[in-house]
Formats: structure tokens, sequence, C-alpha cells
């Protein structure tokens, strides 16, 4: 009894300490990545565009499966949403990963479809844009920052902390 005790005492001095929205950050920042993953798949596999169009508003992703490479949402076409968690959004970072960002959803050559920053994957797997995508909590102190990377050669995606006023790769 006396070592449960003991125990007891030392994680309610822990607990306190424990960052609860950085691990939430962090969810939101692999449930956007493992989106933009399987977009990339999909367009691969399919053969066709899948169309990933940032709903900065609403704080979700818009996928579109665009069987006619069109890039619009016609009859027929399949659209599933990644929805953020509540505590989650997009926006503005103090510092981009790569200089000044100018808004939560960065790159080259995004397009704007429907008043949403948009990337479009290929049937090869690239991306049309470089992009930088980046969420933080409600709260939205600098070190709940996470950034996405896509780049656009190859389709591929990495993701960032900002932590104590620097960004750093994460892993998985």
């Amino acid at each position: 009894m006396i070592v449960i005790a003991i125990i007891g005492i030392i994680a309610g001095f822990a607990y306190p300490r424990v960052n609860f929205t950085q691990f939430r950050v962090d969810a939101a920042a692999r449930t956007v990545r493992v989106a933009l993953q399987n977009a990339e798949r999909l367009a691969v596999t399919r053969q066709y565009d899948v169309v990933v169009s940032f709903d900065t508003t609403n704080r979700r992703l818009r996928i579109l499966e665009d069987n006619n490479n069109n890039a619009t949402v016609d009859a027929g076409e399949h659209v599933i949403y990644a929805q953020l968690e509540d505590s989650v959004h997009f926006a503005v970072p103090p510092a981009g990963v790569s200089g000044a960002a100018s808004s939560s959803v960065n790159g080259s050559s995004i397009r704007i479809i429907d008043n949403m920053p948009t990337l479009i994957f290929h049937r090869d797997g690239a991306a049309s844009s470089d992009a930088d995508i980046y969420i933080t909590s409600k709260r939205a102190i600098d070190d709940d920052f996470r950034c996405i990377r896509v780049i656009q050669s190859t389709g591929r995606t990495l993701w960032w902390r900002y932590l104590n006023g620097a960004w750093e790769q994460a892993s998985l």
C-alpha cells in the first residue's frame, strides 16, 4: 500500500507537466499526412487525378477522386472528407519551415479550387505543387505548430514540429 501511495503522489506531480495539446496537434499532423499519402497512392492505383482541397475555415480536407481529370466535383465522382479534431486548426506559423509563411497552405503552384487551396496528385504520384501545410492548437502558442510538407516531384510527405523557436523534422 505504501508503494502504491508513493506512485500516486509522484504521478500527481507529473500529470500537470504532460502537454496533452501537443499530442493532439501531433495526431492531427499524422491525420493530414496519412490523408495526403492515401491520396497519392489512390492516384497511382486508379490512374486518375486525386484532388485534395484544404477547407481551412471548416478544419477539414476534401479528397476528390477525379475520374475525368477536370479538377471539379462531377456527378458520380467519389468525395470524402478528413476532419481535424476540434482543438486543432490551420494557421499561419510564426516562421515557415523554409522562410516566411504567408498562409496556412503555402506552395509554388497551389491552385485555388472552390475557394480552397488545392493540391492535385497525378497518376505518376507527383503532386501539382510543393506544399507546406501548417496546423496548430486553439491556443496557437509557438510550440504547438506543425508542418506537413509535400514534395512536388514524388508526392512524398514529411512533417515538422516547431519547438523552442526552430523547426525540427519529426519521425513517423
